[in-house]
């Protein structure tokens, strides 16, 4: 029995939080013989005990899929461990190791035992808003401290910008106070890198799938927390969606990937190679999040024309801007369409049941939002910039230029016009266009494309005297209004509130650079006039902050918080009314 207890859960969690720090040490640290023969025997150990601990749980599950799943990890903890063992007996003996093999095995299983205690978040009492905030406090926390790690830059970097450019790439934003490409190192970068994906797509996101994939539905607590957090139809669509969410994720950055390293002009390669280049540009683009290893994002010289590429980058930051139901939703409706189709052309048969499927009213908001949006900016942009930025361009390049203009500040940040150079008129738009973002359940920010639709349908309702909101037959309902006008409220003050600060600490940079940042970090932008950099240590963290907030939402850090300690009771009691006047 006490054997048995040396293979615990607790064991095991602590060796996977040791494990994670010995790689930090190992890849983020000059190291040397006896530092490298620690981390291995580190390696080996945890080896060990996730096979034993996965050898025993196999056998338990009689659900087929968990216990096949069961016994992928069980070959992947016996590889890791034969992996150390070797890695740790040709380093002494020879001074070569089997680094990169043993790190991947041992990032994975550890992030995956992680994760189980992450998803075992409903024996807790915490409310899943507020879980939803700290899971990006986690990310931001930790992607500051491997920033600081001495091998991650080429130079070193302070506290306050290690924590600045964390909360830049986990809240998607893009806004830089070091150069991505020159500052920090290929470790770096990677390490950017994972935290834009991780960020853009939700940590939670991740925690959860390995948790159903490996331990089963869980509680019905943590059944409807899931179903809330990516806005499921039911509870036994939760896992299909989570899969499709990551696949989809997967096929279009993949497919962005192999589009951009195409279209890379082989004397332009990148000094990290055409392949990271192509990755690092995919996962940032869709991700929304505008981190780029060329100093001058796409406005280097070497790129600005270079209009197929921007086009690829374009598409990447719309289908992560779109909104995963919106993905989803059209995949189900092309699916059933093309099934019934075959069924009808090719093997000649009827299906009588077959009801034709619908887009719902969410999807259609969302699709004709963002095309008036796209349209409107890229219209507006060519004829404000044609004599300005756009000069330098001619016919097709210009129109390219003035569409990407129109894609990248709805939560982009990329740029490939001086941003600085804008027309007055331009950079008004690009205020709103910031304000209004992408779409909700994106890898975007800002207060949404729905919520800007609701709001200006309500205005065109009042005007005409109606008395509701009615949008394709369906009535929009009470607790949307509400959500909508609470959203507009607390992102105004949010701004407000950080652009009087950026004020107070600098404000010799100008209101207008300053608002520019301040809208550009609360819709997780990341375009600037050029004064990131500039910026005192008072202004980096308030404009982190304001990252946070419009990452997470100000609404839901409030609703985490207030439901926390004061839970919500349903109260059936109607009250009479009583007319305000409003005018």
């Amino acid at each position: 029995m006490k054997f048995r207890g040396v293979f615990n859960d607790q064991v095991l969690f602590i060796s996977s939080l040791v494990a994670v720090g010995a790689l930090a040490f190992d890849f983020g640290f000059r190291n040397n013989f006896w530092h490298q023969v620690i981390t291995d025997i580190i390696y080996l150990v945890f080896g060990l005990l996730f096979f034993t601990r996965m050898y025993r749980q196999c056998f338990r599950s009689k659900t087929r899929s968990i216990r096949l799943s069961r016994y992928i990890v069980l070959g992947l903890s016996g590889l890791l461990f034969i992996f150390a063992a070797l890695n740790l007996l040709e380093f002494t003996l020879f001074r070569q190791s089997l680094g990169e093999p043993t790190a991947v095995l041992v990032l994975f299983l550890s992030v995956l035992d992680i994760s189980e205690r992450i998803y075992t978040i409903e024996k807790q009492t915490l409310h899943p808003a507020l879980a939803f905030v700290l899971s990006f406090f986690f990310l931001i926390s930790l992607g500051a401290a491997l920033l600081m790690l001495p091998l991650a830059t080429v130079s070193g970097i302070s506290f306050t910008d290690a924590l600045f450019t964390s909360t830049s790439a986990v809240c998607v934003t893009g806004l830089v106070v070091l150069d991505t490409g020159r500052d920090f190192t290929l470790f770096g970068q990677a390490v950017i890198l994972v935290l834009i994906q991780l960020g853009g797509l939700g940590i939670l996101t991740f925690t959860n799938l390995f948790g159903l994939f490996f331990r089963g539905y869980g509680s019905y607590r943590n059944r409807l927390m899931l179903k809330d957090m990516i806005n499921a139809e039911d509870l036994g669509s939760t896992f299909g969606i989570l899969i499709k969410i990551i696949a989809f994720t997967v096929l279009i950055e993949l497919a962005g990937a192999i589009v951009i390293y195409h279209f890379l002009e082989p004397e332009h390669t990148p000094g990290t190679g055409r392949v990271f280049f192509a990755v690092f540009h995919s996962v940032s683009a869709f991700c929304n999040a505008g981190f780029s290893t060329l100093s001058a994002s796409f406005y280097d010289s070497a790129y600005r024309f270079n209009y197929p590429l921007q086009l690829a980058i374009a598409a990447l930051i719309i289908f992560g801007g779109i909104g995963y139901n919106v993905a989803i939703n059209y995949y189900q409706y092309f699916k059933k369409v093309l099934r019934h189709q075959y069924q009808r052309i090719v093997r000649r048969q009827k299906d009588k049941s077959y009801h034709r499927p619908l887009i719902n009213t969410n999807t259609k908001l969302v699709t004709i939002t963002t095309l008036i949006l796209l349209a409107a900016g890229t219209i507006a942009f060519y004829f404000f910039e044609r004599q300005n930025t756009l000069a330098e361009h001619q016919g097709w390049g210009r129109l390219v230029t003035a569409f990407f203009g129109s894609v990248t500040p709805r939560t982009a940040g990329f740029n490939t016009v001086d941003v600085a150079a804008m027309a007055l008129p331009t950079l008004m738009i690009y205020l709103l266009l910031m304000w209004i973002g992408a779409s909700p359940g994106s890898t975007g920010g800002g207060i949404k494309t729905t919520t800007f639709a609701v709001a200006s349908m309500t205005v065109y309702q009042q005007v005409l005297g109606h008395d509701r909101v009615v949008l394709g037959w369906k009535q929009v309902p009470q607790r949307a209004l509400q959500r909508a006008t609470s959203i507009l409220m607390l992102s105004l003050i949010a701004i407000g509130f950080s652009t009087f600060m950026l004020m107070a600490f600098d404000g010799h940079l100008g209101l207008l650079p300053i608002a520019f940042e301040c809208f550009s970090a609360y819709g997780t932008v990341g375009l600037s006039m050029g004064i990131t950099a500039g910026l005192s240590d008072g202004s980096k963290l308030v404009l982190a902050a304001t990252m946070f907030v419009g990452r997470v939402s100000f609404l839901t850090i409030l609703t985490g918080i207030a439901r926390q300690f004061a839970p919500y009771r349903y109260a059936p009691v109607q009250y009479p009314e009583e007319d305000i006047f409003i005018n």
